[in-house]
């Protein structure tokens, strides 16, 4: 074959263009599959360096509210912080080469971290086209409020109606020995109900409270930073509102001064005014402060009481009051928000008594507040007062637990990113 006709022939031939064709596309189909398994591989690396980054923004913010919990200044509790989320995130970096900045700052009773991290990846497919590394930075914050200063009024129900029993089995037990178990604590036919339950170990609303408040005010007392920042005072209500201890640190006094309960001698003893008494309490307690100092406390209102409103037990024959026998008015919780005071309410619930006739005419009406009846109106209504913190209590195990976690609350400790 001539050349010019060989030349010719390999010209028009196609046999070996799949071949070229896959060479060429080769190097960018590997660029793109390497660049894939770089960016899966970093990506692991950037989640792993966040999550240091968040531990380490929490370690500060828990070192740095300890040492504002003592008491010191400001700027060591920073110093603290700063150096607690650094330590953190050194001894957790597995040797993997990354930067850490971390800010804390103090305003008033919160301690705020402001953190970054930057980190440098090696490629092992990118750096064919030029790329040796990737870098990347992830962010974070944290927040916590150091313990305030806080005052707390508790305002304790020692009516008669409080001396219910706690369990429907202490309600069959005072039928059985007493042939009563509402409005049956009393001294005017010449019996002592209340005496003969604490004789027969039938547990009571009353003492459950008691216990619960005692429990609280151990559990301070056992708080080094709660008994340097919590001070308590105690009041009780049943047809007047009494002062049992001033607003003290020294948990003893409150513990040594809870009210004994009301029983029922008259009518006026009887009752609960409850709507005619808080007013007078509300001036008393007076306005919250911010929390950052003794002088500036917080201010913390725990009502424990069934959330019944009885003006007098004349109801028995005078039927016109009997609508006023309900749960009590909660206007004066929009006045407590006001004054910047939270309001918290233990509710010690009624157990439905149907088969007595007082119960029935009372509380056992239908409700005006959605609930079947007006005991089912009593927690509608004060959870509509505290909210978040409204507990529904029966026995010292609930109670304590809703008095305890008023603390918890108001030292959250969280990531803010």
């Amino acid at each position: 074959m001539r050349f010019p006709a060989f030349t010719n022939t390999f010209k028009q031939s196609e046999a070996g263009n799949i071949a070229v064709t896959f060479a060429l596309a080769l190097l960018p189909m590997l660029t793109f599959v390497g660049a894939a398994i770089d960016y899966s591989i970093t990506s692991a690396k950037r989640s792993r360096v966040q999550t240091m980054l968040d531990s380490a923004m929490l370690a500060g913010a828990i070192a740095g509210k300890k040492s504002l919990d003592t008491g010191v200044g400001s700027s060591v509790a920073i110093t603290e912080a700063n150096t607690a989320a650094a330590n953190f995130f050194a001894g957790n970096s597995d040797g993997f080469p990354s930067t850490l900045t971390a800010n804390f700052s103090v305003s008033g009773s919160t301690l705020t971290g402001v953190g970054s991290a930057v980190a440098s990846v090696p490629t092992n497919f990118m750096k064919i086209v030029g790329i040796p590394i990737m870098t990347f930075s992830v962010h974070s914050g944290s927040s916590s409020n150091t313990q305030p200063y806080v005052n707390v009024y508790l305002l304790i129900d020692i009516s008669a109606s409080m001396l219910l029993p706690s369990t429907d089995a202490g309600i069959a037990q005072m039928r059985a020995g007493q042939g009563c178990a509402l409005a049956c604590h009393d001294r005017t036919d010449g019996k002592d109900s209340y005496g003969w339950s604490l004789k027969n170990g039938v547990q009571l609303r009353y003492q459950v409270v008691n216990q619960g408040v005692d429990n609280l005010l151990t559990y301070l007392n056992n708080d080094a930073t709660l008994k340097a920042h919590v001070k308590v005072g105690l009041w009780s209500f049943d047809h007047a509102l009494s002062q049992m201890s001033q607003v003290t640190s020294n948990y003893s006094t409150v513990k040594d001064n809870f009210p004994t309960p009301s029983l029922a001698s008259n009518d006026v003893a009887a009752a609960t005014p409850f709507d005619n008494l808080i007013d007078n309490f509300v001036g008393i307690v007076g306005k919250g402060g911010d929390g950052s100092s003794s002088g500036s406390p917080k201010k913390m209102v725990i009502i424990a009481t069934d959330g019944v409103n009885d003006p007098t037990r004349e109801w028995i024959s005078n039927t016109s009051i009997r609508p006023q026998v309900k749960v009590f008015s909660t206007g004066f919780c929009k006045t407590f928000e006001t004054n910047n005071v939270i309001v918290a309410i233990i509710n010690t619930p009624y157990l439905p008594m149907t088969w007595d006739w007082g119960y029935n005419a009372t509380l056992g009406q239908p409700g005006s507040l959605g609930g079947a009846t007006r005991v089912d109106d009593i927690p509608i209504a004060l959870k509509a007062c505290a909210g978040n913190y409204f507990t529904v209590a029966a026995d010292v195990a609930s109670i304590q637990s809703s008095f305890t976690k008023l603390f918890t609350m108001t030292s959250a400790i969280r990531l803010t990113k």
